[in-house]
């Protein structure tokens, strides 16, 4: 089954909107903001090799690893003071991966660790840090609006069952989803919790991973309009919604370790939505994240077979509309629009 992480698109609280990105790759990974809508007064920040923007524009998470002791760390920079970043989670030897600012910028979804890992929060104003899960974690998210609900899907460990849950900021209230043992990399969006739910395929050693919706609570699942999967690909993961829930950004994915992908989007409010390959490529594309409006795409061009010829690039929602390359070096970005 295919894992990544989503991001629920987040109104700026005010200007300037910035997007932050990863140079260097593969030798030496640092991350730099700049503005969003041309990637101009590009600023360097630190090394690290992922990274994601609040959606107040305020501050930038990274993650960084230690070559000579392969140890993971989580720092925070601050996009509007030129301060050495604060330290979230110190060195850890297990990898780390980070999922989502909640919508106040006030709290962070991390893994840390693989099998089993530990889904944990970060509360960037106190540095305090809590597991709210452990198991082998296929996504995660937060939910929009101020409550800091969180929804992830686990397998526990030793177990091939992957379900979706809700819980607390805290960890308490925790709420089983999904029973079918197939339900993966949900987005909280405004409409509901969207997902993925893999079907096996006959003589093939891959699911395939469609989109489905359900209420907060679990009630009305129901599956969106399917895409045609080819036996070499695995299906669709949601990456952003739109504010208001009617433009639908997600990654058609190959297996773990293909480097494929390639992002469609969704328009949820006709009468028969359908889903458009947004490059009209077929692969060598990745969505990174939607704007708040919709109108707008953030996507990496290239593959991981070779990222020094990574750069980003910005889609317009409709089709025929012309991309513009905002970074020629560079990838994997975020924003806050």
């Amino acid at each position: 089954m295919a894992c990544a992480s989503g991001a629920f698109a987040s109104a700026a609280a005010g200007p300037p909107a910035l997007m932050t990105y990863i140079a260097g790759l593969p030798t030496s990974p640092s991350v730099w903001v700049a503005d969003a809508g041309d990637g101009s007064s590009a600023r360097y920040l630190g090394q690290a090799s992922s990274a994601q923007i609040s959606p107040d524009g305020g501050e930038v998470a990274a993650v960084s690893i230690e070559k000579s002791t392969n140890a993971w760390t989580l720092s925070l920079y601050s996009t509007v003071a030129a301060t050495a970043p604060s330290t979230i989670i110190p060195k850890r030897p297990q990898p780390m991966n980070l999922l989502a600012w909640s919508p106040d910028s006030r709290l962070i979804l991390v893994t840390v660790g693989t099998s089993p890992a530990q889904l944990m929060i970060v509360d960037t104003t106190t540095g305090q840090s809590r597991a709210i899960a452990t198991g082998v974690i296929y996504g995660a998210s937060f939910a929009p609006g101020p409550s800091d609900s969180v929804v992830y899907a686990r397998a526990m460990l030793n177990r091939t069952a992957v379900n979706i849950y809700t819980t607390s900021s805290a960890g308490t209230d925790t709420h089983q989803l999904t029973s079918d043992g197939h339900s993966e990399d949900p987005l909280w969006g405004p409409g509901g919790i969207i997902f993925s739910r893999a079907t096996a395929r006959p003589k093939n050693a891959y699911p395939e991973l469609q989109l489905w919706e359900m209420n907060a609570d679990g009630s009305g699942a129901h599956q969106l309009p399917s895409v045609h999967v080819t036996s070499n690909l695995e299906g669709l993961i949601a990456v952003g919604s739109s504010l208001n829930g009617q433009h639908l950004l997600a990654n058609l994915v190959g297996p773990t370790g293909s480097n494929t992908a390639e992002p469609y989007v969704i328009g949820l409010s006709g009468h028969k939505p359908q889903w458009r390959d947004l490059t009209g490529q077929g692969s060598g594309y990745i969505g990174d994240a939607i704007s708040a409006n919709g109108n707008r795409i953030l996507v990496t061009k290239g593959t991981a077979k070779d990222l020094k010829a990574l750069s980003v690039v910005i889609f317009p929602w409709g089709p025929g509309g012309k991309p513009t390359t905002i970074v020629k070096q560079g990838g994997y970005a975020s924003w806050n629009q």
